[in-house]
């Protein structure tokens, strides 16, 4: 697939917090276990510039914006991977209809996960690579549980605020997040920015996260010095990868007529427990409606994930309810 020069227009300002520093690549670092390892223990992040091929993002970014425009979403003059949408349209549906956490309505999300393409690049080989380092294991198991964010300038949505994972995830704390844009992603469209070292306070409290709505009820409490945020620019293929006590947020969109697709996707060792939430598919549908006409080497990724093989440990409520003011 050739990669047309609007994948995301090159004019769109740049924006973000004045204070955010450039994310340092550890794109060298490949082949260097050790050094690898050591810098992610030290910032609570690793950045790889150019980690993914662009054929594969950019398929799957054509059938999102064919998902789109089925919706009626796509502006007419949007060009082939351009992400511009027809904001009258938009403006019509309700409220109460969207995924405020993913920026469509419910069943636009749905018709979203049952795409094959969504589901298999999180198994790239690249991927893969960096979390048997990372992991220090031959056996990798990636989550069924992708996330896919379609944002939008919807009044019902908006950015995601300062939180950790692990939370929301549960399972073994060692799991790892990938979050890449699905195309070019310029800090105006609102990416993922990093609080640095933030994994070595462990497990924070929530509940005073900023925000609005149900955002407040599990965003990470942080210090008035807590201010080491990184970010920047990214270009489709570039990944940043993070532990699950690690604080992240998306930064503020400054583009209401361009969408902002995007991808997370976790990672663990096999043989470490998990939560059984992180089996269900993030659209909560039956499987069978999610893999529905399935053929082929897609096929093959229907219920890879097989349940009888791992280990459980329960939900916990109280991670992701208000808890005590966090002393600074």
């Amino acid at each position: 697939m050739t990669r047309p020069r609007d994948s995301v227009p090159a004019d769109r300002p740049a924006s973000g917090p004045a204070d955010l520093a450039p994310f340092d690549d550890s794109t060298d670092l490949l082949g260097v276990p050790g050094e690898l390892r050591a810098r992610a223990e030290r910032d609570g992040y690793l950045f790889f510039r150019g980690l993914l091929d662009p054929e594969p993002i950019l398929e799957l970014r054509s059938k999102v914006l064919d998902v789109l425009a089925r919706h009626g979403l796509r502006a007419p003059d949007a060009g082939p991977l351009g992400g511009r949408l027809d904001l009258a349209r938009l403006a019509e549906l309700p409220a109460e209809r969207m995924r405020a956490d993913i920026g469509v309505t419910a069943d636009i999300y749905a018709d979203l996960q049952k795409l094959p393409q969504l589901h298999r690049l999180p198994h790239h080989p690249s991927l893969l690579e960096v979390y048997r380092i990372l992991l220090d294991t031959d056996e990798v198991f990636v989550h069924p549980r992708h996330i896919m964010r379609a944002m939008t300038s919807h009044p019902a949505t908006g950015a995601t605020p300062p939180h950790q994972d692990f939370p929301l995830v549960q399972g073994t704390s060692s799991t790892w997040t990938s979050w890449f844009p699905i195309g070019d992603c310029r800090l105006g469209n609102g990416p993922l920015a990093i609080l640095r070292g933030s994994h070595r306070q462990g497990c924070l409290p929530v509940g005073t996260g900023a925000g609005d709505g149900h955002w407040t009820s599990w965003g990470a409490q942080l210090c008035a010095e807590e201010t080491d945020w990184v970010g920047g620019d990214f270009a489709v293929g570039d990944v940043v990868t993070f532990p699950s006590f690690t604080v992240h947020r998306s930064l503020p969109s400054a583009v209401r007529d361009e969408i902002r697709i995007s991808m997370d996707v976790r990672y663990q060792r096999s043989d470490d427990v998990i939560e059984a939430r992180s089996l269900t598919n993030h659209a909560e549908r039956p499987w069978d409606e999610i893999y529905q006409g399935w053929s082929g080497e897609d096929a093959d990724l229907m219920y890879y994930w097989r349940p009888e093989r791992l280990s459980y440990t329960p939900w916990d409520d109280s991670l992701v309810e208000p808890g005590a003011r966090r002393i600074c």
